[in-house]
């Protein structure tokens, strides 16, 4: 009976956190990927970006057009992000899986693009194997940082 109790307060737990996600399409260019993200998140297009604005986060989506790999993106992150976030210096890369491709997950400093106050950003180059997209979370000082998880959340559940 134990046994029956635990395991249906796991399933009731589960479904629970399953209900509170949907899944989405985002458009980014001429390319969508499908994500699972919080139920509250609101997707907006602007120039060329989609946003997802979730509960105390955004998070920027763009198709880098005419890179054909990630590695051809890289270089590029500070001039793909120039809309949110300018100057951007990445001071580490990591190495990444996003969509079960390589990705590279660059952390850094600039400044916001609105106001040009000093922060940081996270920008992670991926592919889904057709095209090349960068996801970038940023704000003054630290914010990345905190916006950080949500990012790598949302990009662990991309699906071409």
């Amino acid at each position: 009976m134990r046994t029956y109790i635990a395991a249906l307060a796991l399933i009731l737990i589960g479904s629970a956190a399953f209900a509170e996600d949907k899944d989405i399409t985002v458009t980014a260019g001429d390319a969508s990927l499908k994500v699972t993200v919080p139920k509250e998140t609101e997707v907006t297009k602007k120039a060329g970006r989609t946003i997802l604005h979730g509960n105390k986060w955004w998070i920027y989506v763009w198709e880098v057009t005419g890179a054909k790999t990630v590695a051809e993106a890289v270089p590029n992150a500070a001039k793909i992000i120039k809309s949110e976030f300018v100057e951007f210096v990445p001071g580490e890369t990591k190495d990444i899986k996003v969509a079960g491709h390589d990705a590279k997950h660059l952390i850094g400093k600039g400044a916001e693009a609105d106001d040009n106050d000093p922060g940081s950003a996270d920008v992670v180059i991926f592919t889904d194997g057709k095209h090349v997209f960068a996801a970038c979370v940023h704000g003054e000082k630290d914010e990345a940082a905190k916006e950080r998880p949500e990012l790598l959340k949302v990009l662990k559940s991309v699906k071409p």
